[in-house]
């Protein structure tokens, strides 16, 4: 069987979660270059793959200057950087894995996959949430008919306190404006694209949206914050939201919180950690003074074409993060909580005016795969779809993942006019 070889292009968390797959399966897939800006990202691509120098990028346009030299591209950059990024590759014909939101607007969704098209290109987008086992098997049902046609579907995502912080409150996510997506988009893409995906036979049609930004603001600070916890704060100590308490004395996220400092994390001390938190380091600001500006709770309400209607909901800061969903169809119901591995199947009793249930435990996901299992289950995916095998029920090719986030862009429409009802589709 043929070896599927890709370059990659932005050596972060995402891409070092999804080339994990080609050291667990050396005779499937095989990282040939990798493209990122950081020296000590280059570095760890290079322990981890054994490349020689001459494979290692500090910016595309070297690697672009060699023509096409692997079958595929693993695109894990940033969100406001994945269009300018992928259509230099795609024009060269490589295949793409793209780390999701594809883009902001529907003009450059509609673009790229018109350019993926023309150049023959197979474009997948990284909706993981769809390959984990809890919520496949959950489509697996849905197909099945057991549970009947679908009337509503009910998601909702609570954020944690460490996930907020370091992503969207002091985080490279946290300003629409400078990170090029919205909470709904850069968070909850995920979500749409689910409630799209289980309701598959239809389309959305319009979707009303309603939410901003309440707490995580100025005139919220407690008396004696100052600008950076660890340089003249007051009430550092007290506070629950130090950044002391996230990044020091614990270690949520570590993917993302010393970026800015061009070591390997492992190599890092506590020296180096403070001192980035007390200089120049985003992550060492008071909670309540950056300078983000998406919203911190947000809710959408949706309607399909066959009548079906579907919400979510997004709130961030939360003790428990997780998600929930509840599917209700005309024979009966899915219930459950993905961070819990299971959910419970309701099927309605006529003999009784009640229903029969049973409890759906997912136990096949390896310990340390993101996304609850997602993570290498979409590389599988796209490794089998490069080599001309059968795509799975989840597949997340640029066709299955417009909906999503055609969805996004008219709910993020409505929240910023004040919750209208806005159209999808023109």
């Amino acid at each position: 069987m043929k070896k599927i070889s890709v370059v990659v292009i932005g050596f972060g968390d995402r891409a070092v979660a999804y080339t994990k797959y080609a050291l667990n399966n050396p005779d499937k897939l095989e990282v040939k270059a990798v493209i990122d800006p950081s020296s000590s990202r280059r570095e760890l691509a290079k322990e981890m793959f054994s490349l020689k120098d001459e494979m290692l990028f500090e910016d595309m346009a070297d690697c672009l200057k060699l023509g096409k030299i692997a079958d595929a591209v693993i695109n894990a950059t940033m969100d406001e950087l994945h269009i300018k990024t992928a259509i230099p590759f795609l024009e060269l014909g490589y295949d793409m894995l793209l780390e999701k939101p594809i883009t902001n607007n529907k003009e450059e969704l509609l673009k790229l996959k018109r350019i993926a098209d023309e150049h023959g290109c197979k474009l997948m987008i990284c909706h993981v949430l769809r390959y984990t086992p809890f919520y496949s098997k959950i489509k697996e049902i849905i197909l099945s008919g057991e549970i009947g046609d679908i009337v509503e579907l009910e998601t909702n995502e609570m954020v944690g306190v460490a996930h907020s912080s370091v992503s969207y409150i002091r985080g490279k996510w946290n300003n629409r404006k400078k990170c090029g997506s919205s909470m709904l988009l850069a968070k909850c893409c995920h979500d749409a694209d689910l409630l799209c995906w289980f309701n598959s036979n239809t389309k959305p049609i319009k979707t009303t949206s309603y939410g901003g930004r309440y707490y995580f603001i100025e005139k919220n600070a407690p008396v004696g914050s100052g600008t950076r916890c660890l340089v003249d704060c007051k009430v550092e100590k007290e506070c629950p939201y130090s950044c002391k308490k996230l990044l020091i004395d614990n270690d949520y996220f570590a993917q993302y919180t010393f970026c800015s400092i061009d070591k390997k994390y492992e190599e890092l001390t506590v020296e180096d950690k403070i001192e980035s938190l007390k200089t120049d380091n985003p992550m060492g600001r008071c909670i309540y003074k950056t300078d983000a500006d998406i919203v911190d709770r947000q809710a959408m309400i949706v309607e399909f074409e066959n009548g079906s209607i579907a919400t979510h909901s997004m709130i961030s800061g939360v003790a428990r993060p997780g998600r929930n969903i509840h599917v209700v169809g005309t024979k009966g119901e899915i219930q459950g909580f993905l961070e819990e591995n299971k959910f419970t199947v309701r099927i309605y009793n006529p003999s009784n005016c009640l229903w029969d249930e049973r409890i759906e435990e997912i136990t096949n996901v390896a310990v340390g795969d993101g996304h609850c299992g997602g993570d290498s289950r979409l590389v599988n995916d796209f490794v089998n779809m490069e080599l001309g095998l059968p795509r799975s029920i989840s597949s997340t090719v640029i066709e299955d993942s417009i909906y999503g986030h055609l969805l996004v862009y008219a709910a993020d429409e409505s929240l910023d006019k004040g919750g209208v009802s806005v159209k999808i589709f023109d």
